[in-house]
């Protein structure tokens, strides 16, 4: 049965399945297995770190660097997008090759939860476009 919820709560789903768009009035909750039928991942709003496209599928990063990989039924995903950019602080990925600047440095800091902190003003990070927060 695709889109099986996990019969308890910590547990992952034991298949993969597509996801479902949840109506308009729902919100997420920490901590708990979700009401609807087909909900595979619910997590904290401020846990959303951002979001991308990949290989026909919706990629979510959240908490400390993971991601979750998913396929929207055809024409959901800009929904989707309209709803993480309305309740998280998430944006979208950027996918940037950065070069190393003299010494090997990388030209910014990123905290544990894969957060940057810092960006060195005229790095090659600087100049692609990656600031603070992001």
């Amino acid at each position: 049965n695709p889109g099986k919820v996990p019969p308890h709560p910590g547990e992952p789903p034991t298949h993969s399945g597509t996801a479902a768009p949840l109506p308009a009035d729902a919100a997420p909750q920490a901590g708990a297995v979700a009401p609807h039928p087909g909900v595979l991942f619910s997590c904290a709003c401020r846990d959303v770190l951002g979001w991308g496209f990949a290989e026909g599928r919706l990629e979510i990063f959240y908490g400390a660097g993971e991601w979750l990989g998913l396929r929207l039924p055809h024409g959901a995903a800009p929904q989707v997008v309209t709803r993480l950019q309305a309740v998280t602080r998430g944006c979208e990925a950027r996918e940037l090759a950065l070069p190393r600047g003299a010494g090997g440095r990388r030209g910014f800091r990123v905290d544990p939860s894969g957060v940057v902190t810092a960006v060195t003003r005229f790095s090659f990070a600087e100049t692609a476009g990656l600031r603070p927060g992001t």
